[in-house]
């Protein structure tokens, strides 16, 4: 796809009266290989999103936690002149993390979901996968958190974004929101509900939420009902925020999800699942907690990375 473009958003160095742009979007690896005439590009990585974690399964009259949500993506952008980039570069892009299994053994805390893998551009761009969320306890699921940093430098536009997932259901409490942690394009997932001493279980977190191309913030989306309902996943392609940097967004067709909400506890059977994370980059949600002899609900699984080239000519 190709669109002129104002060489005044493009760099102060730039005199072309009008220069052209290609967007590209990448959903698997591949390799890139430099065109003959490219004056600059602009490099989009966005991880992996964490998996949700599951439930404690335990006896009735005792404090059981739902799993975390799953973190979401990292996102890294960076500008290069086409002296600054090699013939050609491999693209790889991560797989979101597999959501947790529900727990089989009594009396045992839930587990923890799978990691979201690395999405980058040869080595001038690596977006690191991040956590996904941990299992619940006695006392509270842990959402998934960023725990990597960048070893590459940042060159204009500086962008670095690291949304952790929120911490999962207290032992009495329902699902922890990944809707309050809304940020301009990336979402965590929410929590999974817990269950008190007193047998009362609690609905999941709600997902996550994000601000639209104009501004608007997503629809929440329900956590799952206290009972053993399973969290909706989350919104496909709702941020495309980023590439206003280039007033580039009317040939953009992807863009980061919203997180997936969490599971609903039961206290007289299987809890619910969490729902997984929308495209792209976005956390799962923590499936809920439940009592012995069942087994619980899965985690929901982080999506996909995603990987966008924007070419200027």
């Amino acid at each position: 796809m190709t669109k002129l473009i104002s060489p005044g958003v493009l760099s102060q160095n730039q005199t072309a009266a009008a220069m052209q742009y290609t967007v590209r979007e990448y959903t698997a690896g591949t390799t890139w290989n430099k065109p003959a005439n490219l004056v600059a590009l602009w490099v989009v990585c966005i991880s992996g999103g964490g998996g949700g974690g599951s439930g404690r399964r335990g006896a009735a009259g005792t404090a059981r936690a739902g799993g975390g949500g799953g973190a979401s993506g990292m996102c890294v952008s960076r500008f290069m002149f086409a002296s600054e980039i090699s013939a050609s570069h491999s693209i790889t892009v991560g797989n979101g993390g597999t959501g947790a299994a529900g727990q089989t053994t009594d009396n045992t805390n839930g587990n923890t979901g799978g990691a979201g893998g690395d999405t980058s551009f040869g080595t001038l761009v690596v977006s690191k996968g991040q956590n996904g969320g941990a299992g619940g306890t006695t006392t509270s699921g842990v959402g998934g958190v960023s725990a990597n940093t960048l070893g590459v430098p940042f060159i204009y536009p500086n962008y670095l974004y690291a949304v952790s997932g929120k911490a999962g259901a207290t032992s009495t409490g329902a699902g922890s929101d990944a809707a309050a942690l809304r940020s301009t394009f990336l979402s965590p997932g929410a929590g999974g509900g817990g269950v008190s001493t007193a047998n009362a279980a609690a609905n999941g977190g709600v997902g996550g939420r994000m601000y639209n191309i104009n501004g608007v913030l997503s629809a929440y989306l329900a956590g799952g009902t206290a009972g053993g309902g399973a969290g909706p996943a989350g919104t496909n392609n709702v941020g495309l925020q980023l590439f206003n940097q280039y007033s580039v967004t009317s040939l953009i067709s992807k863009g980061t999800g919203t997180g997936g909400s969490g599971g609903g506890a039961n206290a007289s059977g299987a809890s619910g699942a969490g729902g997984d994370g929308g495209l792209y980059g976005a956390g799962g949600g923590g499936a809920g907690a439940n009592v012995n002899g069942f087994i619980g609900g899965k985690g929901g699984d982080g999506s996909q990375g995603l990987c966008v080239l924007i070419e200027f000519y």
